[in-house]
């Protein structure tokens, strides 16, 4: 979906608009979009829909007013979410076109922090180019107002900041129609109409610069009773001295600035994945071939991570663009992008106007493969399902670089360089764990450090979310963390932080099962002993099959991750993994007798009790 508030209010799903009803439902909307992501209480909610004292059965009509807005966005209703005191959108601010020309802007000032003033205005023309009229047009209420008010001046910043680097380029003669019609509907702006005196006088037309200061004086002495500010005047006394510099040269640059960049950030407490890191970028194909790097793993793995401090390594070889989509294939509350979906976002991320977006899936494609044709982008898919949603989105040039992460093992994508993560060393997981608690109380306990680890089964997330917990709370010596993550039982409920939890990433990994690759999984987890291995013959006496059915299921639980194995037709768990799946052997549908008859035994003991049934 997009959502345009740069202009008159306007949504679009699947490039088609979307009627949102009546003033009511569109004011709510736009309240819950301009605070994208956070919780906007009812107080907050009920001022931005009336323009007065709200009725009192105001609270009523906000809970019919919401079900309205729902029913309006159909498919996509799932969006709104009640909240805790309040409601929240839940959408990518990228969706949004007042958050994109706010990091648009963002990123327009950080490359001209640098000298990269090309850069800079490109990323201002992109964001000047998203509105179509003034912003909130039509909500008519005094809340909206005064937003509006604040992005229409953000919106003239942004405009003199363009003009003042077109200046700064030798464009004078062409900013000077723009700047005149400016200054006649900010007459009282003093900073438009230094940028067209200075672009008056370096295009020799300096008894006109002198003329616009004279009549903005006047008209502040005769509307104000002021006269200009310190700075306009230093710029008409050094035009009478004709004492202003020229224009500065734009320096070189090492490197051309992408033109657009959407890469999260690289995270300070990155620790090991050194090899893995070098597998990678030495695996790049050259010619014409389109590069491919996937990298996949069990949830929590660290494939994210991974990822992201790959692409800031390689970022520097594609200025054409850093594009960074999560396709939402493993996202707790989710559905999986559809491609078409994922191709709206990467046009839209990539320059494309909403409108010139085609509706069909196919036609998307053509577009993108299009429109990055011959440009050297580096492209992110994140979070993939599987091969069939990520092979719509993939570029058809050998100058573009993509990278992909996905919980499976993506088979059926022809020329993929792919490298599976396991979990962490025990060393660089004890590293990780004293980056984030801090040394200054973990490094006189070494063997607490790595007991705690242990218990996190070195996966990166366990480790990250037990290192934050103890970091935020000073009163806990390492042993009582250590305690805390002994009982097999208690483990999992200890290793969530906030909205962050082992468990649920792995839930959203055994919701992708089907219905009898979870009965597998959770007989396996429930009777297997902690790390002890199993095969196909086993695994097929547990659930009364023939042992090729039970190899093939094996096989994708260890394509979905959820198995690990040392040698060819053995598997065995992940301690987290089965503690997850030990606790989804309560679940209704699972085969009840075979459990209460072998209990908790191991695998070569419940094969024994299973021959006898034949």
């Amino acid at each position: 979906m997009y959502f345009k508030l740069l202009g008159t209010l306007r949504v679009q799903h699947d490039g088609e608009r979307v009627d949102l009803g009546g003033l009511r439902q569109q004011r709510l909307l736009v309240m819950l979009l301009l605070n994208a992501g956070k919780v906007v209480s009812a107080d907050r909610l009920l001022e931005a829909m009336w323009d007065g004292e709200p009725p009192v059965t105001a609270r009523r009509q906000l809970h019919n007013a919401v079900a309205a807005l729902r029913r309006s966005l159909g498919a996509a209703k799932h969006i709104v979410v009640k909240d805790g005191p309040g409601y929240r959108v839940t959408v990518d601010a990228q969706d949004v076109d007042a958050h994109r020309f706010t990091g648009m802007v963002a990123a327009a000032s950080a490359a001209a922090a640098v000298g990269r003033t090309a850069a800079a205005a490109e990323h201002l023309e992109a964001a000047l180019a998203l509105w179509d009229g003034p912003a909130l047009s039509g909500l008519n209420s005094p809340v909206f107002e005064i937003v509006a008010a604040r992005f229409e001046e953000n919106r003239l910043t942004a405009t003199e900041r363009l003009i003042g680097l077109r200046l700064d380029g030798g464009e004078a003669a062409a900013v000077v129609p723009q700047l005149g019609e400016l200054v006649s509907r900010h007459p009282l702006r003093e900073e438009t109409r230094k940028l067209l005196m200075l672009a008056l006088h370096r295009c020799g037309r300096t008894a006109d610069a002198l003329n616009a200061y004279e009549q903005g004086r006047r008209l502040l002495r005769d509307e104000l009773g002021v006269d200009p500010g310190a700075s306009l005047r230093e710029l008409y006394e050094r035009i009478l001295r004709d004492d202003l510099p020229e224009p500065p040269a734009e320096p070189a640059e090492a490197a051309p600035a992408p033109s657009r960049s959407f890469l999260p950030y690289d995270t300070a407490h990155f620790t090991g994945r050194a090899e893995e890191l070098r597998f990678l970028a030495a695996s790049r194909s050259a010619g014409t071939a389109l590069s491919i790097l996937a990298i996949d793993g069990m949830a929590g793995v660290g494939k994210t991570t991974l990822a992201v401090r790959l692409a800031h390594q390689l970022a520097q070889g594609f200025p054409d663009g850093h594009l960074f989509l999560d396709l939402q294939g493993h996202t707790a509350g989710q559905e999986p992008l559809e491609p078409a979906a994922a191709l709206e976002r990467l046009l839209l991320d990539f320059g494309l106007p909403p409108e010139q977006i085609p509706r069909e899936a196919d036609q998307r494609a053509a577009r993108w493969r299009a429109v990055v044709a011959e440009r050297r982008v580096l492209v992110v898919l994140d979070n993939a399902l599987d091969a069939q949603q990520v092979r719509p989105l993939l570029p058809g040039t050998g100058k573009a670089q993509v990278i992909l992460t996905s919980r499976r093992r993506l088979a059926g994508l022809d020329g993929v360089t792919s490298r599976s993560l396991d979990v962490f060393p025990a060393a660089d997981a004890a590293a990780l764990f004293t980056r984030i608690a801090g040394p200054e109380r973990t490094a006189h306990r070494p063997d607490a450090v790595a007991e705690v680890v242990a218990r996190c089964g070195n996966l990166p997330l366990a480790v990250g979310i037990a290192a934050w917990r103890f970091h935020n709370r000073q009163a806990w010596s390492l042993d009582d963390l250590v305690f805390r993550l002994r009982d097999p039982a208690k483990r999992l409920t200890e290793l969530r932080l906030g909205d962050r939890s082992v468990a649920s990433q792995f839930e959203v990994s055994y919701r992708k099962l089907t219905a009898g690759q979870r009965r597998l999984f959770r007989i396996l987890g429930a009777t297997a002993h902690p790390g002890e291995e199993f095969d196909a013959g086993t695994a097929a006496l547990l659930v009364n099959q023939q042992a090729a059915e039970a190899e093939r299921a094996l096989e994708e639980l260890f394509d979905a991750h959820l198995l690990r194995q040392r040698t060819a037709g053995q598997y065995h768990f992940h301690e987290l993994v089965q503690e997850h799946a030990r606790a989804k052997a309560e679940e209704p549908d699972l085969d009840d007798a075979l459990l209460k008859t072998f209990g908790r035994t191991t695998l070569p003991a419940v094969t024994e009790l299973e021959c006898s049934f034949g």
